[in-house]
């Protein structure tokens, strides 16, 4: 009897796909609102998701489709020119906001199938593009984005685009559909080197990091790179391995989890060891099971002693051991900060990530009135950077007569907080997350400002489901929902994004999420120690 595992559908479908095109075009001609089965499973490659209002389900005939449209912006930089030209874009379709995303991207929703053609081609004509933004290859590549001047900080901007332009498909697939139309002559002429006709069992995750700096959240990542400097030199990266966050209800083998120190590489060794590390998850990862499919879980059964072994076979080198790392920070730079070269750049705090109404307004006057460029973090917030002396009262004038909060006069809780999207556009989400947590915020802030704890940071994230695409699991206060109203609160993260919280209390309704918090924080001002963060005595006492 054979004993062969069975792949899943996903694996077909792509290895059918014609190097990623399947009946894309077909659909796109024709009259109807949404796309086939086939189509919406390959269009993620692609950076579009196909979604349906899900508000509107139970009051409307049909389900009303949309895509959700993804832009990557590898490190997170982009000039003033492609911010304006991407911020134009949110007029012509979609519901008239942009969308910082998690990874440093930007999302438009609500964009019509008839509009998705020209949408994507006006991206491209800002010189970014939404090929692999999405899809089972290596995505948007991150970094901290904050342009600090320091011993242990240097320019890793060109680097980081080189490497998601390395690593992007090589099927002309993208371009025949939503570009110039030239077909490949032959499917032989796109053979993919990395990726083989099945491309990545799941999708793939890369950040860059600076020494003592984790605005990036470097352990969320399925492979990261740590730079070290030397005499003002870059000297190489620790890397890290097997890192992510999402999980899945009712699946008990999927967990958060974050990745491993396993190297110390020069700095001319970057792409080879991401296409080694990259090429091990696709020759070992689940195939048959996408809810256990990430690069985390071949490094668990396998063992991190294997990894290593793995990776140093596949270099044909022994790996030297990583170096120590300490972190000191996690929280982005808000308000203003001096940049480094000279100069000043300016942190806004934009919550949820979502660029609009007075918000976007006053982005776009001053990147127009000032030119500066603008970098989007991956804790959803951007810099105006590149900014003179003369021009600080200038950009605080426009944000104030905005009505724009400055980050400094913000309650701490909410200027600290992420959040998904969730509904009404997420298929995946079980409940509410971006809409209901300037509620949540507001509330736990209330509990902390009646304890005479009103200045103190509390990191708060919420998520529509398990996935964890707001990363909750590495939050001092994680709340993940698990239900219609329902919410698990995991606590104990690191303040510095370096140890994963743990469950505390299943299945809370929304409306006692903060009630339930409220004697941990009376126990936390009774016996934390001096300055002792909230997720770090939460940890050292643990929920006993």
């Amino acid at each position: 009897m054979s004993t062969a595992v069975k792949r899943s559908p996903a694996e077909d479908l792509k290895e059918n796909s014609r190097r990623l095109r399947g009946p894309i075009a077909e659909d796109l001609a024709n009259d109807l609102d949404q796309f086939s089965r086939p189509s919406t499973g390959l269009l993620k490659f692609h950076g579009i998701y196909q979604q349906d209002d899900r508000d509107l389900r139970k009051t409307a005939p049909a389900k009303v489709y949309s895509c959700m449209v993804r832009v990557g912006v590898p490190g997170g930089g982009v000039t003033a020119e492609q911010y304006l030209g991407l911020d134009t874009l949110a007029d012509r379709t979609g519901d008239g906001s942009l969308r910082i995303t998690s990874r440093q991207g930007i999302q438009y929703h609500y964009v019509g199938k008839t509009s998705l053609a020209q949408l994507i081609r006006a991206i491209n004509e800002t010189g970014l593009n939404t090929y692999a933004a999405c899809g089972d290859v290596v995505r948007n590549v991150t970094a901290c984005s904050a342009p600090v001047a320091g011993e242990q900080r240097g320019d890793l901007d060109a680097l980081v685009r080189e490497l998601r332009r390395a690593l992007q498909p090589k099927s002309r697939a993208y371009a025949e559909i939503w570009l110039d139309g030239e077909k490949a002559a032959t499917l032989e002429e796109e053979d993919e080197p990395l990726y083989g006709a099945t491309y990545l069992p799941r999708k793939f995750k890369i950040g860059f990091a600076f020494p003592g700096d984790n605005t990036s959240d470097i352990y969320s990542n399925d492979l990261g790179f740590v730079a070290h400097y030397e005499h003002g030199e870059l000297a190489g990266f620790t890397v890290l391995a097997g890192g992510g966050m999402g999980q899945s209800n009712g699946i008990k083998g999927s967990y958060p989890r974050l990745a491993d120190p396993v190297a110390f590489i020069a700095p001319q060794e970057v792409l080879a060891v991401s296409e080694a590390v990259v090429s091990i998850h696709r020759d070992f990862g689940n195939r048959s099971n996408r809810k256990l499919a990430r690069l985390k879980y071949v490094i668990d059964d396998r063992g991190l002693d294997w990894f290593k072994q793995e990776l140093a076979q596949r270099l044909g080198k022994p790996l030297a051991p990583p170096r120590e790392l300490v972190w000191t920070r996690a929280d982005d730079y808000l308000g203003w900060h001096e940049q480094a070269g000279g100069g000043w750049f300016f942190g806004l705090r934009v919550v949820s990530g979502r660029i609009a109404g007075p918000v976007r307004t006053a982005i776009r006057e001053v990147v127009e009135t000032t030119r500066c460029a603008v970098r989007f973090t991956v804790q959803q917030n951007l810099y105006f950077a590149g900014l003179t002396a003369e021009q600080k009262p200038v950009v605080e004038e426009i944000l104030r007569r905005n009505g724009v909060a400055l980050p400094h006069e913000l309650p701490p809780v909410l200027r600290h907080s992420m959040a998904c999207p969730a509904l009404p556009t997420c298929g995946l989400a079980l409940t509410d997350s971006e809409r209901i947590l300037p509620d949540v915020a507001a509330q736990v802030q209330n509990e902390l400002n009646a304890l005479g704890l009103d200045q103190r940071i509390v990191h708060l994230r919420t998520t529509g489901c398990p996935n964890g695409c707001a990363r909750p699991y590495t939050a001092e206060i994680g709340i993940v929902g698990e239900s219609v109203h329902l919410y698990t609160i995991y606590l104990g993260g690191s303040p510095v994004g370096n140890r994963l919280a743990t469950a505390y209390r299943r299945l809370i309704p929304l409306t006692e999420l903060a009630a339930t918090l409220r004697p941990l924080f009376e126990q936390w001002k009774a016996g934390a120690l001096e300055t002792e963060c909230f997720g770090d005595w939460f940890h050292r006492v643990g929920p006993e």
